[in-house]
């Protein structure tokens, strides 16, 4: 392929240096620390030195060909686990997430990264394959720090932030404990027209809005022996309250339109891990977690032809405890094999009511009143055979099977399901710094609650009902991933998926009496649909450019494809899945000044682009290209100061109403509002101790 057409292909003759430099530069790579597992790559403190990290999260960043992964907030634990491990484990809750838990891991306090591949033995990859494990010294004592950062810009946006965090290490024990402040205030200002099908000017809107936020997060942590083992007991309690405001002059036809909402959120969670070793070189290990959250809203639509309430009140739970037995490894004149194998039973439930009213008089939907309740298990036997240190066969099975039921005012329900989700994972390293990754494996996607209860938008007469009746998706994957590491910081990632997806959950119309009414209602209601499929290429690289003379240099970009089709549930027409961005890159240029003990750098990315496709409507939302800057000073290791600005452009969305299913009725309008663009300044400081 020439040089011409790989700039056609990727993006720029930046990427293509990216991608050229990998077949280049082998004869400068700088070999990592010796391991005694050739899918193990341990990084040494010395190795993150010059970039002088102050937490654990920095030092992620700064390992080459490395992706993080915050993990998903799917219900259950399995599944759902970020690609950071602390001393081989994953955290027991999700509320503290994985980025604030490694924030708060004094760099100081880690005595290596471990880098682990797919294939190596003692480590439960869920999948991934690649998994960062960070190990931490023993008895690193007490430290903490202090942070505050505050964020300006051009549209009056403000957004001040405190974090004060302590943890003490010694003895085997660890106690660590955060609090967190933010807030935030954003003018969401818009303009908004509005057209008939012939092009005559229905409306002309110029609307102020503003949205407010203030959250505080506290968190707690031990961990320490216990009978035997060790115990780690997380805790996070956490309070939110959002509200927004906007008044609207309708220059056409004339009025205005006043918008509000308030809603105020408390949840609590709490989980425990319990690990010990056990004889014959086997592990054992307990997880239980318990989530509480409890939300009341409240939102009123003031138009100068009707208004409208809406009322909502929301409780949920879940609960989990989970087990896992882990074998030694079993040497054997074929290769070693490693076994695990667990269980986890998970149960959830949520309670929804909301009141609806119009012109002052109740509205009555199914869906307006619902419990729902989900009671899963999943179990799993997983196996690594490593017949040669560069080669590993990963093969697991995994059995769920779960009850949910659902009652209230759109009836009652209940399915009972059971999938088996086979996976393998084949990873071969044919020369250092080179590894093939081939996966394929089959999963389940988790039910939405929000299909289960009722919506409202007395503007444009859509209404939606809930339905009991629905099926996950399915999703079979196949996936190659090729990653090659050189010049210390230089990395190139390849990944090509393929997914064909069953029971696609889609939008379609029913039209029925609700409950006192006199005439029928056209509702918007979620069933299965169909079948999909998803083909997506990612491409990300980072070109450390010290032999081009920019000492401390890194080039950095991504470039990501990503094509989709499904048939369209109302006009059963093939279309993409609703919601996908089909084209995405981000392009960057970071420098380390180790003398200066500055490092800066500039970002540019990719805008957004997507399509969302309803019975009854089609929305469109893009926005052009977006950049950044920033430059952090670290003038002691205690200290860090950072700032920098960020430029977005306008957003656009449009809107089309149908009279009907889009495939019977024609449009009855088209929408189009557009967002300002803003530039934002960020200052933050953070000391240690």
């Amino acid at each position: 392929m020439t040089a011409t057409n790989r700039r056609r292909r990727l993006l720029g003759a930046s990427i293509l240096a990216l991608s050229m430099s990998v077949h280049g530069a082998a004869a400068a790579q700088t070999p990592a620390p010796a391991a005694v597992d050739a899918n193990v790559t341990p990084y040494l403190p010395a190795f993150f030195a010059e970039y002088r990290p102050v937490t654990a999260l920095d030092m992620i960043g700064r390992i080459p060909g490395f992706q993080f992964d915050g993990g998903s907030s799917a219900r259950g634990l399995a599944g759902t686990a970020g690609n950071v491990l602390i001393d081989g484990e994953r955290p027991p809750v999700r509320s503290d997430s994985l980025q604030s838990v490694l924030s708060r891991i004094p760099a100081a306090g880690v005595l290596r990264i471990d880098v682990v591949r797919s294939g190596a033995g003692g480590i439960d990859m869920q999948g991934k394959p690649v998994v960062a494990n960070i190990i931490r010294k023993p008895d690193a004592g007490l430290s903490g720090s202090v942070s505050g950062s505050a964020n300006l810009s051009t549209t009056g946006d403000f957004n001040p932030g405190l974090t004060i965090q302590v943890q003490r290490q010694s003895n085997g024990r660890l106690l660590d404990g955060s609090l967190q402040l933010s807030g935030f205030e954003s003018n969401q200002d818009r303009f908004r027209e509005r057209y008939a099908p012939d092009g005559r000017l229905l409306l002309l809107g110029v609307a102020d809005g503003l949205f407010a936020q203030q959250s505080a997060k506290a968190t707690g942590v031990y961990e320490g022996p216990l009978a035997g083992g060790r115990i780690r007991a997380n805790s996070v309690l956490e309070l939110e309250k959002e509200a927004y405001t906007e008044d609207e002059i309708l220059v056409i036809p004339g009025g205005r339109e006043e918008t509000l909402s308030d809603d105020d959120e408390l949840s609590f969670e709490a989980g425990l891990r319990w690990n010990r070793s056990l004889p014959m070189g086997m592990s054992l290990e307990v997880i239980g977690s318990q989530q509480m959250e409890s939300e009341e809203s409240i939102g009123k639509f003031d138009t100068p032809n009707f208004t409208s309430d809406t009322v909502s009140d929301e409780t949920s739970s879940e609960s989990i405890v989970s087990g896992g037995l882990k074998f030694a490894p079993l040497v054997t004149r074929f290769g070693s094999v490693s076994l695990e194998t667990g269980s986890e039973v998970a149960l959830n439930w949520v309670e929804r009511s909301t009141a609806f009213r119009l012109n002052g008089s109740p509205v009555l939907l199914p869906g307006d009143d619902t419990r729902v309740e989900e009671l899963r298990n999943e179990s799993f036997a997983t196996s690594v055979w490593a017949p040669r240190p560069d080669l590993s066969i990963e093969t697991t099975l995994r059995y769920e099977r779960s009850r949910i039921t659902a009652t209230g005012s759109a009836g009652a329900g209940e399915t009972e399901l059971s999938f088996l989700k086979p996976r393998l994972n084949v990873s071969w390293t044919p020369r250092p710094g080179h590894q093939l990754v081939f996966k394929v494996e089959r999963n389940v996607d988790q039910l939405s609650f929000g299909a289960f209860v009722a919506s409202a938008s007395f503007e444009t007469g859509i209404f939606g009902r809930g339905n009991p009746d629905i099926r996950p998706a399915q999703i079979g994957l196949a996936q190659l991933r090729y990653e090659y590491v050189f010049d210390r910081q230089g990395s190139f990632v390849a990944e090509l998926t393929h997914e064909d997806i069953e029971d696609v959950l889609g939008q379609v119309v029913v039209v029925e009496t609700p409950p006192g009414a006199t005439q029928p209602v056209r509702f918007n209601v979620t069933r299965n649909v169909g079948s999909a499929r998803r083909d997506t290429a990612r491409f990300t690289g980072r070109l450390p450019l010290d032999r081009y003379g920019v000492i401390g240099g890194i080039l950095s970009g991504s470039v990501n494809w990503r094509v989709s089709e499904t048939e369209d549930p109302v006009t059963f027409l093939d279309r993409r899945l609703s919601g996908e961005q089909p084209f995405g890159w981000s392009l960057g240029f970071s420098q380390n000044l180790v003398a200066r003990r500055i490092s800066w750098g500039v970002n540019a990315s990719s805008g957004f682009y997507s399509r969302n496709f309803a019975p009854s409507s089609l929305s469109t939302n893009r926005s052009d290209p977006s950049a950044s800057a920033n430059i952090t000073w670290r003038p002691d290791p205690n200290l860090s100061l950072s700032a920098g600005f960020s430029y977005s452009s306008k957003n656009e969305s449009e809107f089309t109403l149908f009279g009907g299913p889009r495939n019977l009725a024609g449009p009855v309008y088209n929408e189009f509002s557009t967002g300002r663009e803003a530039l934002q300044a960020f200052v933050s400081a953070r000391r240690s101790f």
